[in-house]
């Protein structure tokens, strides 16, 4: 496996080859990821911004941010399971794999429950309570430490 990651680090890559990373082993899920973490990072801002500065329309934005994450998780853990496969051949889950799918698996699920309460906020016009904030802020919390891991995984901090 050290093999396998040292290869796709090492130096004779060209980031600017697109077919190379577009085809790469695991390419899709580093670039995918991104989309459910910054949608539900914006969300969280706006739906802040939009209680103190007593905005809806700023709530709106909040909304419309963690539907584009909810739409996005299957995406995200479809390419994550793909990159395990391809990348680490479906080794056995243990340390920071196994660790990055729990985290990533209790992020996602934290968000889509976000996003149903938020749903029927929404439908029946009232603003989220003090469990919907705390929630948000473990899902802050869970998002920063699977992001963490996962740029473990993909060689970010060298094997």
């Amino acid at each position: 496996m050290n093999l396998i990651m040292h290869s796709w680090i090492g130096a004779s890559v060209n980031a600017f080859d697109l077919k190379a990373a577009i085809l790469a082993r695991h390419a899709q899920h580093p670039v995918i990821v991104h989309f459910p973490i910054a949608l539900f990072i914006a969300s969280a801002v706006f739906e802040i911004v939009a209680l103190w500065r007593k905005q809806p329309v700023l709530a709106s934005v909040a909304y419309f941010n963690l539907l584009g994450a909810a739409i996005s998780i299957p995406f995200t853990i479809a390419t994550g399971l793909v990159a395990w496969q391809l990348q680490f051949e479906g080794a056995t889950l243990k340390g920071n794999l196994r660790l990055h799918l729990v985290f990533a698996t209790t992020t996602a699920a934290i968000i889509l429950i976000l996003f149903w309460k938020r749903f029927h906020l929404r439908k029946k016009g009232d603003s989220p309570s003090a469990a919907y904030f705390a929630l948000m802020a473990l899902g802050l919390i869970m998002i920063t430490v699977t992001g963490h891991l996962g740029g473990i995984l993909s060689g970010v901090e060298t094997p």
